[in-house]
């Protein structure tokens, strides 16, 4: 199998470099994270002449750097580093080196050497919240997402579109499971580990969670009810009535923020068309990848529906957009997505009564389908584009200029 490469963040990597900024690279376990890094330290050698002694490369997942203090870090680096020459640091997973940020800012405000500074991490609080004054006006945070559909069906091989995605639905798009993606019992075993690695290392340990029992059925909750409305005062209910520990709104509220921290789970939240602002006591939720939250479910109970609309959100996401839940009066939009002066309204199906769509019938005669995907958009009369994505195998327009289009189309971007 050819090697995965991440064009699109390797291209912002070499955008960035030499300009001073910190580059944060953040991402889930096993994301591609590492593999980016070592492949960008491959450009800089072969694209930019930069010699190996001005390269200094630390990955803490090595058991070699895990005693590292920051000191000595700083030390080492600092003692190595070529005089009048740009020195380019690479500090992979370092958020578990105690009070690494010293030894950052320290390489980054040298006074006679000159440093080109990149570091990663799967739990996106180090960046965002804890050293986000040390970081202003320092940091550039390039945010890591697994493989896009696009990306993962270069990599299968003699199967066809279809198939692909429905694979691809299923185990997602983590790098190191499309290199074994015909192998189901690895890929499922690969997921499992990932899982609960990001669960133990960066939530379960990190937060010294006393009741891990508790934790482990709130994320078993979430991640079954991918893509539905969660209320946090609805979770408390819910758990306490099928639990003899009781468990507080505020707890609740942690653990789904660490789920998030630890880039898990994403949290989009509902605009309200009516009373023109964003909801704040219930949200959705996507997993960012398809497979992890398969796997934290035995691959059970898989909804092909919200799966959907999961890979959907996700790809949004990857290309740029900011996205709400639509909510109306009568009736909700899958996605609002905003980007720049651009904006997008689309609604996500499986399948549609498709003998309806171009034809004119009187509201009370159309399908409940064509209700909820079609004329749900219709309400809409803002002039931007109207999507409806779906399974089904065809691409048109409804005599009112809502697209209709085809899901794998529209990932392979196909116009």
């Amino acid at each position: 199998m050819k090697q995965i490469i991440q064009t699109k963040y390797l291209e912002e990597l070499k955008l960035w470099k030499d300009v001073r900024r910190i580059k944060i690279i953040t991402g889930v376990r096993r994301s591609g994270k590492t593999t980016i890094l070592r492949q960008f330290i491959e450009i800089l050698k072969k694209e930019f002449d930069i010699r190996m002694s001005q390269i200094f490369d630390y990955d803490f997942n090595n058991p070699k750097f895990l005693n590292y203090t920051y000191m000595e870090l700083y030390d080492e680096i600092v003692g190595n580093a070529i005089q009048d020459k740009t020195n380019y640091v690479f500090l992979d997973e370092i958020q578990d080196i105690p009070e690494f940020e010293k030894c950052v800012i320290g390489l980054f405000e040298h006074r006679t050497l000159k440093f080109d500074i990149y570091i990663s991490s799967s739990n996106s609080r180090m960046f965002s919240e804890e050293l986000a004054t040390l970081f202003t006006g320092r940091g550039k945070e390039i945010k890591i997402l697994p493989l896009s559909f696009k990306q993962y069906y270069e990599y299968v091989n003699n199967i066809s579109e279809l198939d692909a995605f429905k694979r691809y639905m299923k185990y997602g798009g983590l790098p190191l499971i499309v290199e074994n993606w015909n192998n189901d019992k690895m890929v499922e075993d690969d997921l499992s580990m990932v899982f609960n690695d990001s669960v133990t290392k960066d939530i379960k340990f990190r937060h010294s969670i006393g009741n891990y029992t508790n934790f482990k059925n709130i994320a078993k909750y979430v991640f079954e009810h991918i893509a539905q409305y969660i209320s946090i005062h609805n979770l408390v209910s819910f758990i306490n009535a099928n639990n003899k520990t009781k468990i507080s709104y505020n707890t609740i509220a942690r653990y789904l923020e660490w789920m998030q921290e630890a880039l898990l789970l994403y949290k989009c939240q509902v605009y309200n068309f009516v009373e023109k602002k964003v909801l704040q006591t219930t949200s959705k939720y996507y997993s960012v990848d398809t497979g992890i939250r398969n796997s934290e479910s035995k691959f059970k109970n898989i909804n092909s529906g919200f799966q959907l609309e999961n890979v959907i959100y996700l790809e949004l996401k990857r290309r740029g957009y900011e996205v709400h839940v639509g909510k109306l009066r009568n009736g909700e939009i899958d996605f609002v997505a905003e980007k720049s002066k651009e904006t997008l309204f689309i609604q996500v199906t499986e399948k549609i009564d498709w003998d309806q769509v171009t034809e004119k019938i009187d509201w009370d005669e159309k399908s409940k389908n064509y209700k909820r995907e079609i004329g749900t958009l219709e309400v809409i009369k803002i002039n931007e584009p109207k999507i409806v994505l779906s399974l089904f195998d065809l691409t048109q327009k409804t005599n009112t200029g809502i697209k209709v289009m085809n899901v794998i189309d529209w990932l392979l971007e196909k116009e």
